[in-house]
């Protein structure tokens, strides 16, 4: 992305996260648009850190170290730093806690907007086209509640102080680089290590989005900020389309010549899990004048390639 007028070219940003999945792509981005840039991680810094980025190894709750000094403009936070041990409540419930105490704590640092990651596991079980004013489902997992909570704390903050902010919903994110045991990772590590891989029948419809559209997304947030007449938007980014898991695990079965390893069939559904969700997108092109680029054929076969970042 281009920097532009809307591009608040004066006021630095700050991603936390940023040696991550997410952060890495997002922190690029937004030096390749012309904007000062602190990165924040407990990781070492990437090898591929733009020059221009100053980079912050540092722990969130530890010490406030990694704030930049405080100048007239502020700055911009971009909360992306997350405990992704996503069933675990105890760790999911410390990452909320760290992301309200910036909240508490950065205003007097300098902190005047923020743009935060949430996730569509925010919608529990609800079926359908889901939209931004929806209520949460009500059998949340430990990662949609703490995501849930981390939003209302946002909400809450922004326009009980007339500070503006976004929180972004994106829907099944993959991409190169991707870890843990998300379905689309578990089955490419399967499928290059010869070993077999298990999954339901895999009928479920889905709404996939590629990493790199996510980062566009949120670098459209850090330029839209600046521009916002209204204090809190939340906002999903996806395709806007459901797609069947199953089209998707089998497109990268034939891609990586896999079909003996993967097992459809083979676990249960969980419970209250829903057939169908996909993003309604009306937001995130009006607000953020935003679409996804990447189709999930494209994403997946690339995926496959070994395709880089």
């Amino acid at each position: 992305m281009k920097a532009g007028p809307s591009m608040p070219r004066m006021m630095p940003v700050v991603v936390t996260g940023a040696a991550g999945f997410i952060g890495r792509r997002v922190v690029a981005r937004l030096a390749a648009a012309g904007l000062r840039v602190r990165a924040v991680d407990r990781l070492p810094a990437p090898q591929d850190l733009p020059p221009a980025v100053e980079y912050r190894r540092a722990d969130l709750g530890a010490d406030l170290g990694w704030v930049p000094e405080q100048g007239a403009d502020g700055f911009l936070l971009v909360h992306l730093a997350w405990n992704m041990n996503r069933a675990d409540t105890g760790e999911q419930t410390a990452s909320v806690g760290d992301f309200t105490r910036l909240l508490e704590t950065l205003p007097g640092r300098g902190l005047r907007a923020v743009v935060g990651l949430g996730s569509a596991e925010e919608y529990g079980e609800q079926e359908g086209q889901l939209h931004e004013d929806q209520a949460p489902g009500t059998r949340l997992s430990a990662y949609g509640q703490a995501k849930h909570e981390a939003c209302r704390a946002l909400d809450a903050w922004s326009r009980t102080g007339g500070r503006k902010a976004i929180w972004l919903r994106p829907f099944i994110v993959y991409g190169p680089g991707q870890g843990g045991d998300m379905v689309v990772p578990y089955a490419l590590r399967c499928a290059r290590e010869r070993r077999s891989a298990e999954f339901t029948e895999a009928l479920q419809l889905r709404d996939f989005i590629h990493a790199n559209d996510v980062a566009d997304g949120i670098v459209r947030a850090v330029a839209t900020i600046p521009g916002l007449t209204v204090a809190f938007s939340a906002c999903n980014l996806g395709r806007g389309e459901p797609v069947r898991l199953r089209d998707v695990l089998e497109r990268i079965a034939r891609k990586t010549d896999a079909a003996d390893l993967f097992h459809f069939g083979a676990r249960p559904l969980r419970v209250n899990e829903p057939q169908s969700q996909f993003a309604d997108l009306k937001l995130a092109r009006a607000l953020l004048k935003w679409h996804a680029r990447i189709t999930w054929k494209q994403g997946v076969d690339d995926l496959c390639r070994g395709g880089a970042e």
